[in-house]
């Protein structure tokens, strides 16, 4: 598989192995889909597991990493953060572990389809996996194709689309701790879902629960399966995802994790409810389009501010018309530590 999609692009980045380095004063508005956000104090982009503890020990030297107080955030593509319009007092991390390795084909146990595992990087593009993966007609992360973000925020968040999770194809994933040790987690024994013993749920993960002593997802190790229509399914909701999403707008996609219960609205239908499409705090703005994804007008500067302020608004205005209390899946970032990310 890797061969076909990735051999060349893998061995140019072997010949040309960049140094590591950390920035100052980098723009945090050109790492965000939002556009948004002042400079980051630090900046270090980590292509490797050794860049990713050249920044730790960085990190160390500097005060960062103080109990309660750490200023260490790692970002992926950008897609679900909102930075502060002050920037960032602290180091920011930009995982750049882009590799694909594929590890083994089998035949399963009915000996008529076979099974894939690879693994990728957690700065890997996730849409750029499940598109290669479906057009090689491997079957299970089809609604993968047009989710933004990197293989570790999916992990992290349990991205999912279109009723499919990313826990369903993972089969284990390593990440680094705060300390810089490098430690791995199974799910080939658990299962999605509250009581599948894996820790993973509607946009939760165990990592979530880690706190300050997860510093970064490294990789995941996927297990897939042949299947001669994935190509077709992955085309069908990238034309879905089209016609319903804004995919042209500055957006971190969804903002509010939908309600979990039986029977209750998703948090978009909660938002058109209470009569928010297209409305407006400033630069940002409900979409018309997809009432759960708020977006940067195209005219003015990007504002934190007004993002945060539309937030609330939607917040409030949801609460007072149904009585249901969204909570945000977006990140949001406080300049320093100890303020309110929101």
């Amino acid at each position: 598989w890797l061969s076909r999609h990735g051999a060349i692009e893998a061995s140019m980045k072997a010949m040309t192995p960049p140094r590591f380095k950390v920035e100052r004063g980098v723009p945090l508005s050109g790492l965000s889909t939002f556009g948004i956000g002042g400079p980051a104090r630090y900046l270090a982009r980590c292509r490797t597991v050794s860049d990713l503890r050249r920044a730790l020990d960085f990190a160390q030297r500097e005060g960062l990493l103080r109990p309660k107080q750490k200023t260490v955030f790692v970002i992926g593509k950008g897609s679900n953060v909102l930075f502060d319009d002050r920037g960032y007092d602290g180091l920011v991390i930009a995982n750049e572990l882009d590799f694909c390795d594929e590890i083994s084909v089998a035949s399963t146990s009915s000996n008529d389809e076979e099974e894939l595992s690879l693994r990728a990087g957690s700065g890997y593009a996730f849409n750029t996996l499940g598109q290669r993966l479906s057009t090689a007609g491997w079957g299970g992360l089809e609604f993968a194709a047009g989710i933004p973000g990197t293989v570790g925020g999916a992990v992290f968040m349990n991205a999912g689309a279109n009723g499919f999770e990313t826990c369903e194809v993972l089969a284990c994933a390593e990440y680094m701790t705060s300390e810089g040790e490098l430690k791995s987690l199974d799910f080939r024994e658990g299962s999605c879902g509250d009581s599948g013993g894996s820790g993973f749920a509607y946009r939760t993960s165990p990592f979530q629960k880690m706190g300050g002593d997860l510093l970064a997802v490294v990789s995941a190790t996927f297990s897939v399966r042949s299947s001669p229509g994935a190509k077709a399914r992955a085309r069908e909701y990238m034309v879905r995802r089209g016609q319903t999403q804004p995919l042209r707008d500055r957006s971190a996609g969804c903002v509010f994790r939908n309600p979990v219960g039986e029977g209750m609205p998703s948090a978009g239908a909660l938002i058109d409810g209470a009569g928010l499409k297209g409305h407006s705090v400033g630069t940002a703005s409900v979409s018309p389009l997809h009432a759960n994804y708020l977006v940067c007008r195209e005219t003015g500067a990007h504002s934190a501010r007004d993002m945060r302020a539309l937030i609330e608004e939607v917040r409030a205005r949801v609460r007072e018309h149904a009585g249901v209390e969204l909570t945000t899946e977006l990140k949001i970032v406080p300049f320093q530590a100890g303020e309110d990310g929101g």
